[in-house]
C-alpha cells in the first residue's frame, strides 16, 4: 500500500475521531443542563428535547461537510498526482 495514502486516511480518520468526541463533550457539558423551555409547559419538555436534538443534527451535518471536504481534497490530490504519472504518449492513446 502507499504510504502517503494511508497516512491520508490515518489524518483523516483521526480528526473525525476527534470532531466527534469534541462534539459529544459539547452535547453533554453545555446542551443537556440547558432548558429552553419551561418544563411546566404541557409541550415544553417535547419542545426542549426537539431543540436539543436539532443543535445535535447540526453539529452532526457539520462534522459531515468536514469530512468530506477533507476527503475530496485527498481525492483530488491523489487524481492528479496519478495523472502527471502518466506517460504522455499514453494519454493520446
Amino acid at each position: 500500500m502507499n504510504k502517503r495514502a494511508v497516512g491520508c486516511e490515518l489524518i483523516v480518520f483521526v480528526t473525525q475521531w476527534g470532531l466527534m468526541l469534541i462534539g459529544f463533550g459539547i452535547l453533554t457539558k453545555f446542551v443537556a443542563p440547558l432548558n429552553f423551555l419551561n418544563p411546566s409547559l404541557s409541550l415544553g419538555l417535547y419542545f426542549d428535547a426537539a431543540a436539543k436534538g436539532l443543535i445535535a443534527l447540526i453539529l452532526s451535518v457539520t462534522w459531515l461537510l468536514i469530512w468530506d471536504r477533507q476527503v475530496r481534497i485527498y481525492f483530488h490530490k491523489t487524481r492528479k498526482i496519478e495523472s502527471s504519472r502518466q506517460k504522455p504518449s499514453a494519454v493520446f492513446q
